[in-house]
Formats: structure tokens, sequence, C-alpha cells
């Protein structure tokens, strides 16, 4: 202290005109270091000196230019003192951290070798286990062995019952050598016996000396050790027994002097060699027991070399451990802080004095300063509160007129929504729900003029060649007479009809060839998947807007019944009409053609409109006129679905051959409209023609062992429909030239032995198949027809092929 009370009053005896400049120098160069002290160490106890300095020198700038040139001297030196001091207290801090970083490194090399010992403890307990499976294995061979004595010692029974006194003598000494060998071998058990016990009793002693994690191992291994200990008393005791029953067998043997010649040998042989072997699989486990005993000690010298290095290590910090290692170090900083606070709390008298009075001075200026802080912050939260009030106020009487002006927008929007709305209920009253269907009633008013159709035979001959040229596209398509036929006859019997086929066979071409060539209408819907009900297919009622969406379909129906073409035959064609489930889009369809023509009716909606289409029935249902047939067209894939039964047993189905057989066209052939009606009375005088013949054709087929087989064997039979049908169908292919063979055929290929019915079944028998060809035949022969049942006979034919295949 007096050192620096002489250092702080030489300068100024000496150079009083020059000490403003060089103290001002060095307290700038103090203040620079004491900024860079706080910047670097913020946070900590010499940040805390650091900041206490900036103050000082703020409160030596608040100061007197006299006081400034009294005291800058002394503040320089003082400061250069102080900030030197305090960098070595900063490097003694920094060192002192060092250790503790140090010793934390070490901590973690110890808790990291000590993860280590249980790793490895762990893995010893694995191999232990893995010894001791072994051991199981090899006791579990050894009762094998047991087992395989017993059974030679029973033979050996066996063998012995008629033997005579003079091989006893012989027999004993061998079960003599026997029992001397057993003895050696017990001895030899005893002896490791002892060993393992004075092991034990060592690696008990050696246990004391362990942690816990080294304790638990090595109580596992003497588990172990006491398990292959009871194992060797076990085989002891069974040894015993075999003993005393080798000596009960040697009682009771009783063999001639001639048998055992011949028989002692060999005996003697083969017990020799399995006490070899006993003798020789002991041997193996001493040897096994000898190499874990050695593992044993290998491990404990191990873990015993781990110890002495904790032991080492705990000597380096004095038996300390890790938590008081780190107290320790806890308690040299605590005293480093406290010498520091000590060293803070003795500065110059003088700088006391000088620092007392700039302290005073500061408080004062603090003082005043909180005061004027104070009444600003009061001032602002006031300004602040005016300005909020002002700002809620101007918001507030914007919203207002907002709101006005959205009020009166929304009074404006419903009024014009109410007139719009008042607007459409007037037109819409005025208005119709069908205006498709009204469009049509003005243009198809004109009664078209139609022919009659001439005798069935010449209609089907000509129908071949107008559907074969179309004149507007000069185009050419050839089907069969056979398969004019058989559409022909299609017509009369049912109003459905299902073309299937590969692509490119003309199925959606026949249909509206047909409609070409007879001159009547034609209306191609493109079923859609994921149709459901009749509203996809004909349209649904919009009660809001009071309008009925006509589909295509819709306006099929009243086109047909409407005075250009009521007479004419008119086509709706459905085009991938199983890409959705017919079943379910048509069944009111499916339904109504059913029933008498006069009742086929479908609703439309519940109540009537005013003002609606001339041929609808009370304003809200329509007719399925007469002149109207369905033809569906299906393809059979993966993107479509199979029909079921009810519209298979309802509809006409015909399948297009691959192959097209061409002919000379008659191209002369003028356009003409055929009648509707003409070609309904064409079909009901065949009808009434050959009724008597389709008549015994029922009864025979019903009478038929063929009919029998179907419905007895296969389940199948035929009811009231399947025979309306062949009233109308075979008289009309009868009448276009046909062969009653070849119509029959078709109505059964398609009615009865389809695929899903008779064939293509999971419960069919080959026998049953086979039968049921056979009986066909019969059928055929019988009635001597012309044609052969080529589709029926290529149905079970494949049916056939399915069994010999093994595909059933």
């Amino acid at each position: 202290m007096a050192k620096r009370n002489k250092a702080r009053k030489q300068p100024v005896v000496a150079n009083a005109t020059n000490s403003s400049n060089s103290a001002a120098d060095k307290i700038g160069s103090a203040l620079a270091a004491v900024d860079n002290l706080a910047e670097s160490d913020n946070g900590s106890i010499f940040g805390a000196m650091a900041e206490k300095l900036k103050l000082a020198k703020t409160s030596h700038d608040a100061a007197s230019e006299e006081q400034k040139k009294e005291a800058s001297e002394s503040y320089g030196n003082d400061i250069q003192t102080l900030v030197g001091e305090l960098k070595k207290l900063v490097e003694q801090n920094k060192q002192v951290e060092l250790d503790v970083k140090q010793s934390l490194a070490r901590q973690k090399q110890l808790e990291a070798a000590q993860e280590e010992l249980k790793k490895k403890a762990e893995a010893e307990k694995k191999e232990l286990d893995k010894q001791s499976k072994e051991l199981l294995a090899s006791k579990k061979k050894i009762a094998e062995d047991r087992a395989e004595l017993a059974i030679k010692l029973e033979e050996l029974k066996e063998q012995e019952l008629d033997a005579e006194s003079g091989f006893a003598a012989k027999h004993i000494e061998m079960l003599n050598s026997f029992e001397e060998k057993q003895n050696k071998l017990r001895d030899s058990l005893e002896e490791k016996k002892l060993k393992l016990e004075k092991e034990i009793e060592e690696l008990n002693k050696s246990k004391q000396t362990l942690n816990e994690a080294e304790k638990t191992l090595l109580d596992e291994k003497l588990q172990l050790l006491f398990a292959k200990e009871a194992e060797l008393d076990e085989k002891e005791f069974q040894l015993n027994q075999e003993k005393a029953l080798i000596e009960r067998k040697r009682k009771q043997a009783q063999l001639t002097d001639e048998e055992a010649s011949s028989y002692k040998t060999s005996l003697k042989d083969e017990i020799e060699k399995e006490f070899a072997y006993q003798i020789s699989s002991l041997e193996n486990q001493k040897a096994n027991l000898e190499k874990q005993i050695a593992q044993y000690d290998q491990g404990e010298k191990q873990l015993l070399a781990k110890l002495s290095s904790f032991k080492d290590l705990e000597r380096q910090f004095e038996d300390a451990t890790p938590q008081e290692v780190l107290k320790q170090l806890n308690h040299y900083k605590q005293t480093v802080n406290t010498l520091r606070s000590q060293l803070d709390e003795k500065p110059s008298e003088q700088l006391e004095e000088n620092f007392k009075e700039l302290r005073k001075t500061y408080e004062a200026l603090e003082q005043e300063y909180s005061n004027a802080h104070a009444e600003l912050q009061q001032s602002k939260v006031q300004l602040t509160k005016s300005r909020m009030s002002v700002i809620e106020l101007e918001q507030i009487h914007k919203q207002k007129q907002a709101l006005e002006k959205h009020n009166q927008l929304l009074k404006a929007a419903v009024d014009q929504l109410s007139a719009d709305v008042d607007d459409l209920v007037n037109k819409q009253q005025a208005k119709t729900a069908f205006p498709a269907l009204l469009e049509l009633d003005n243009k198809l008013r004109a009664k078209g003029t139609t022919e009659s159709v001439p005798l069935l035979r010449d209609f089907a001959k000509e129908l071949q060649h107008r559907i074969a040229w179309d004149a507007n596209e000069q185009k050419e398509l050839y089907y069969r007479f056979e398969d004019i036929c058989l559409f022909i006859a299609g017509l009369a019997m049912s109003r459905l009809h299902i073309l299937q086929g590969i692509s490119g066979t003309g199925k959606t071409s026949l249909a509206k060839a047909f409609a070409r060539a007879v001159g009547g209408g034609v209306k191609t819907i493109s079923v859609q998947a994921g149709w459901r009900d009749k509203g996809d297919l004909v349209g649904h009622f919009n009660a809001f807007e009071k309008k009925f969406y006509e589909e295509e379909t819709l306006q099929a129906l009243y086109e047909a019944q409407s005075p250009a073409f009521d007479d004419r035959p008119y086509i709706v064609l459905l085009d991938e009409m199983n890409l959705s489930r017919p079943e379910q889009y048509f069944a009111e369809f499916l339904s109504a053609l059913e029933l008498d023509p006069k009742d086929r009716i479908l609703t439309l909606m519940t109540t009537g409109q005013p003002n609606g289409p001339e041929k609808l029935i009370d304003g809200r249902k329509i007719k399925i006129p007469e002149n109207l047939w369905f033809i569906g067209t299906a393809n059979h894939d993966e993107t479509t679905f199979e029909f079921a039964d009810k519209t298979y047993d309802r509809a006409h189905v015909m399948e297009l051959p691959r192959h097209k057989s061409t002919f000379h066209i008659n191209k002369d052939l003028e356009p003409i409209k055929y009648s509707v009606d003409s070609l309904e009375e064409a079909f009901d005088a065949a009808t009434k023609k050959h009724s008597n013949t389709v008549n015994k054709l029922i009864k025979d087929l019903d009478d038929s062992e063929f009919s029998m087989l179907l419905e007895e064997e296969l389940n199948v039979s035929w009811g009231n429909r399947l025979e309306r049908h062949l009233s109308r169908f075979i008289p009309v292919m009868l009448e276009c030239g046909s062969d009653l063979g070849f119509a029959l055929d078709h109505m059964l290929a398609t009615k009865l032995l389809r695929v899903g019915k008779a064939t293509g079944r999971y419960d069919t028998k080959q026998d049953d198949i086979s039968t049921l060809i056979d009986a066909l035949n019969d059928f055929w022969r019988e009635r001597n027809y012309k044609s052969k049942p080529t589709a029926s006979l290529k149905l079970l034919n494949s049916e056939l092929k399915r069994f010999q295949n093994g595909s059933i």
C-alpha cells in the first residue's frame, strides 16, 4: 500500500505541467483493459469488478476539472495495478477450471472402465449359460447311454437264464475288475470334488473383495459349480445302482461251461468297450471341467487386475471418491472468490476517500436520475394511454362506418336476392320440368309411313343384305345368316338382348345396323362404372329447381312412343352393359319387362308437374313402349361384372363368332321403314303355326333322360319363363328357315348349360358331365335332328377338359 501511495505522489512533484496528458493516456489504456476484461469475463466476479471500475470512470468524468487533475495520476496507476492483479486472478481461475475439467475427464474414464467391466461380466455370464446348456446336453446323452446299457443288460439277463455256475466265478472276476475300475473312477471323482470345493472356497474368499456386479457373477459361477457337483453325485449314485444291479445278476447267473466258453469272450469285449466308453466320457467331462476352472481362474485374474487399477486411481486421489474430489474443487473456488472479495475490500486510503466522495456524488445523481426516470415513465404511460384511447375511438368510429356500409350492402343484396328468387319461382311455375321431352313433342309430331314385313324367311335374307351394306358410310358388315335368324327370333322372345363376344366381333354394329336396315330408331347409352340405380340411367328430379334432368334413356323411351316412331322398331343400345351391375341400375326395367305390355310403366317422380309432356302418365310416369328393345353389349374381363341369373333368364343371349363369313351383297335395295305391328303379327303367326311342334318338343324334353339328369345330378330345371321363351323363339327360327335342332341347341346352351348354371361350377362331377353328354346325344339321335348340338356339346366338353386338366 505504501509503494502504491509513493508511486502516486512522485509524478506530481516531478512534472506537474505534463501530468494531465500522461495521466489521461494511462487512464485511457487502463479503461480499455477494463472494457476488454468486462467483455471477456462477463458474468463472473471479475466482470462485476470491471463494471464497478467503469462506474468509477463515469463518476470521474462527471467530476470537476481540478478534481480530475488531482485524481487522474493516482487513478491511472491504481487501475493499472488492479488490472494486473485481476489478470493474475483470471489466470489462476482458468488453471483451477482446467484442473476441474481434468478431474471430470478422469471421472468419465473411471465410469467407462466400470461400464466395460459390467459388459465383460455380462459376456462371461452368457458364456456360463452356454456351458450350462452344453452340460445339460451331455447329461441327456449320458441318460440315453444309460438307457441303452439297461437294454443290453436285459438282453444279458435273458441269455443268462440257462447259464451254469462254472461261468459264474469268471463272471465274478470280471465284475470285481469292473468294481475296481469303478472304485478308481469314484476316487478320481472324489478328488475332483475336493478340488472343486477348494476352488469354491478360494472363490468365496476372493468374492469378498469384489464389487456387487462381480459378486453376482461369482454367485452364478458358484451355482454352476454346485450344479456340476450335484451332477457328479448323481452319477456316483447311478454307478452304485448299476453295481447293485450287476451284483444281483451275478447271483442269478447260471451258465454251463460249454456256453460260457463261447459267450464270455464276446461279453467281456462288450463290457470292456462299454466301460472304456464310460471312462472316456468321464475323462472328457473332467477335461471340460478343468478348462472351465482355468477360464474362471483367468477371469478372476483379470478382475483382480482391474481392481488393482481402481486401487491405484483411488491412491492417486488419496482414497477419495469423485464426489469428494468435486467437493474439494468447489471449496477451492469458494476460497478464491473469498480472497478476491477481500482484495476488493482493501483499497488505498486516498482511493477509498475519493471513492466515497464519488459514491456520494453518484448516489445523488442516481437518485435524481431515478426521480426523473420515474416521472418520465409516468408521462410515457399517460401518453400511451391517451394515444390508445384516441386510436380506439378512431377504430370504433371506422368500424361503425364500415358496419353501416356493410348493412346497406347486405340489405341491397337481400332485396336483390329476394327479387331473383321470386322471379325464379314465377318462371319455374310457368315452366315445365321436362323441357327436352316437350321439345320432342314439337319435333316428332309427324306420323311416319311404314311398310309391312314380308315372310320371315324372306325378311331374314333381305335383312342380312340390308345390314351388310351401309350406303351412307359406304361400309360393309358381314354377319352369318344363322346369326340374323337368331337375332330376329330373339326380338320375338324378349325385349332384352345381350350380345357377347370379344372386342371387334361387331356387337355394337349389329344393333345399330339393324335399326338402320328396318328404318327404326336407335339411341346409344354408354354405361358408366359406378351406376347404382334407375336415376343414373333415366335421370332424376331436382325439387328445388322443379326440373327433371332427362338422361338419354328417358328421351329414347319418349321418342319411341312419339308419332314418328310408334310404328317402327326402336333400339336402346346399352354399350358395355356390365361395367356396372345391371341388377342394380336396370332392376326396375327387368321387372317391368316381365309384365303385360300395358302395365310396363316406369315412375319418374312422386308428384306430377303442370305443363308436362303429352305422353307422360299423370305428369310423372312414362310407359315402356312395345316397339322398344334394350340391346346390351358385354365384354368379360377384369373391368366388368358377371351377369346374375335373373338377367340371363330374362334376356336373349347371343355370342357373335370371331371370324366373319363373306358373301355377295345386294347393294340395290332401297331404304325402307318396316312396321313394328306387322313384325309382331308375323311373330304371332309363326307362334300359332308351330305351337304343336313346340308343345311336343317341350313334352319330349321334359320326359327325357337329359332333363332328369340335369335336375337330379346338377339341380338345374326350368319353369314357365323358359317354356314361354321356347314358344316364341323356336317358331320364329323355323319360319326363318332354321333347323329345329339348331334352335333348341341355342336355347339349351344359353339358358340351361351356360357357364355358372350347369357348367363352370365347383360341385360338378366328371361322371355326371359324361352321362349328360351321352343323354344329350341320345336325345338328338332319337329325334333325328339335322344339325348337331354343337354349342351345348362345346360347353360340356370344356367342362370335361377342366376335370382332365385338374383345375377342379
